[in-house]
C-alpha cells in the first residue's frame, strides 16, 4: 500500500483515521435528505465482455463513496454510468437535483443532461489532459464552465477564475498560462478547479492521484479532503489504491468481475473484510 502522509489534515475524523463523516449518512437518517443519487440493477456489456452486472448503490449528501477493485473489475464502467457518460443496457440512475426533483439521468433530453453535467456535477479524470482544453489558458478552462452556467461579466468571470486557482493552491498570477506550462500535480488541481467553480453537488473522481508522485499525491489528497468538507460535496471515488480510499471515503464498495462483492464503512471493510476476495485484496496490498 502506498505510504501517504497528510500531516496537515484537520482532526475532524473518526477514531479509525478516516475522513470526517458526512453531514447526512444512510444509517437512521430520520428526517434527513434522501440520497443524491440512486442506481438500481445497472448492467453494461462491451460486446460479449461484462462491464458490470446488477450494480445498485446510493450516494448520500456530503459523503464520499469509494469503489475499489483490481483492473477490469468494473469500477470505471460504473463511474461512467453514474455520470451519464455511458448508457446502461438495463437498470436506472436517478439523481435528485438542486430542487429535490428525482430525475432519471439516462431518460433526460441530451441538452438537459449536458447542462446537469456542467453545473450540478463534475468529473475529474485520471489524466487531467482528458478534462482540460490544452490549447487555451488556465483561466479560460475555468471560465468555460462559468459561461456555460450563464455567467456573462468578463471581469466577474476572470476574478472567479483567479480565486479558484488560488483555492487549489496555484498562483493566481498564472491565470493566463496554458496548461502545458503546468506540472502534473498542478494540472490535476486545475482540473479540480474547473469542475468545482460552478458549485456542483456531486463529483466523480476517476483515479485522481494516479500517476502522481507520493508527495504530490499527499498534497492533492489533503486539498480534496478540505474542499469536500468545506463545500459539502458528495463524490464517488474510483481508485485501485486502498490507502487513498481509506483517506478520502466514508463508505466503500469492492468490485470483482463487474459485481459488488462487499460494501460497508471504509474502516470496517479494510480492517475486517468478510469476503475472501476483499481479504486477498487487502493482504496483497499490505505486502507490496
Amino acid at each position: 500500500m502506498s505510504e501517504i502522509s497528510t500531516d496537515n489534515m484537520g482532526d475532524d475524523k473518526p477514531a479509525g483515521g478516516g475522513p470526517p463523516l458526512p453531514p447526512s449518512s444512510p444509517p437512521d437518517a430520520g428526517g434527513e435528505p434522501g440520497p443524491i443519487m440512486t442506481a438500481e440493477s445497472l448492467c453494461y456489456a462491451y460486446g460479449d465482455k461484462t462491464g458490470c452486472r446488477n450494480v445498485g448503490l446510493e450516494v448520500w449528501p456530503g459523503e464520499i463513496l469509494g469503489l475499489v477493485g483490481e483492473s477490469g473489475s468494473g469500477k470505471t464502467t460504473v463511474l461512467k454510468l453514474l455520470s451519464g457518460q455511458l448508457k446502461p443496457d438495463s437498470g436506472t440512475v436517478r439523481y435528485a437535483d438542486g430542487s429535490g426533483t428525482a430525475l432519471d439521468l439516462h431518460a433526460l433530453p441530451p441538452a438537459k443532461k449536458r447542462l446537469l453535467q456542467r453545473t450540478e456535477m463534475g468529473f475529474v479524470h485520471q489524466n487531467p489532459r482528458d478534462g482540460l482544453n490544452m490549447i487555451v489558458s488556465a483561466g479560460a478552462n475555468i471560465a468555460d464552465r462559468l459561461l456555460s452556467s450563464g455567467a456573462r461579466s468578463y471581469r466577474g468571470v476572470r476574478g472567479t477564475a483567479r480565486d479558484w486557482l488560488e483555492r487549489v493552491e496555484i498562483d493566481g498570477g498564472r491565470l493566463d498560462d496554458r496548461p502545458g506550462q503546468y506540472s502534473g500535480g498542478m494540472l490535476q488541481r486545475l482540473q479540480i478547479a474547473r469542475n468545482l467553480v460552478t458549485g456542483p453537488r456531486l463529483v466523480f473522481l476517476d483515479e485522481p492521484t494516479g500517476g502522481l508522485d507520493v508527495s504530490v499525491q499527499a498534497r492533492l489528497l489533503d486539498l480534496l479532503r478540505k474542499l469536500a468538507a468545506n463545500l459539502g460535496l458528495a463524490a464517488v471515488l474510483v481508485t485501485h489504491d486502498l490507502a487513498v480510499a481509506r483517506l478520502l471515503s466514508q463508505r466503500l464498495m469492492v468490485m470483482r468481475g463487474g459485481e459488488i462483492v462487499e460494501s460497508g464503512l471504509t474502516d470496517q471493510v479494510l480492517d475486517d473484510p468478510r469476503e475472501p476476495y476483499t481479504q486477498l485484496l487487502v493482504s496483497s496490498t499490505l505486502e507490496t
